[in-house]
């Protein structure tokens, strides 16, 4: 399979949007990725996919420490500022308003769907990027949020609808 054609195969898998931030006051930074998953419970783990070229990737790795912030609808200027689309960088991106901070110091989005705090615990390097593993410390929730997801190019969500059907054993 040609490079291009897995791109186009990948665009069609939904994924939720995620910042993935680091680092303590004035040093924080972080990155929109939608490569994120759980990865086991005991412990619980988290794994997510972190290009080794970004600005961010090193960061990582020398502070031990990271966030996961899961963005809600209401979110899309966050994605795309954290994707590097507004040109604001490090720090500046993280207004007071929106983001406090895990007792680790990694930067928290207040109203996030999910915000987990990970400690560093693998790193796996593969192709263009590295597989950071991470073990939830602690982490907090906003069940009344509708999370964003990217498929094909566009902002989607999920419908209350859908939400409500349950699962068939």
């Amino acid at each position: 399979m040609t490079p291009q054609a897995f791109k186009q195969l990948m665009r069609l898998h939904p994924a939720a949007v995620n910042i993935i931030a680091t680092g303590k006051t004035p040093y924080r930074t972080g990155m929109t990725v939608s490569a994120f998953m759980s990865l086991g419970v005991e412990p619980p783990t988290v794994v997510c996919a972190i290009n080794r070229n970004a600005f961010s990737y090193a960061h990582m790795a020398d502070n031990q420490v990271f966030s996961v912030n899961t963005l809600a609808v209401e979110h899309i200027a966050l994605a795309k500022l954290f994707a590097g689309q507004a040109q604001v960088f490090g720090d500046e991106r993280f207004d007071e308003q929106q983001w406090g901070s895990f007792d680790s110091g990694s930067p928290c989005l207040r109203d996030a769907v999910i915000s987990l705090e990970c400690r560093l615990i693998r790193q796996v390097q593969e192709s263009t990027h590295c597989l950071m593993v991470g073990e939830v410390i602690s982490g907090h929730y906003n069940d009344a949020a509708l999370p964003l997801l990217y498929r094909d190019g566009q902002w989607v969500t999920t419908s209350d609808d859908l939400l409500m059907t349950p699962v068939e054993p």
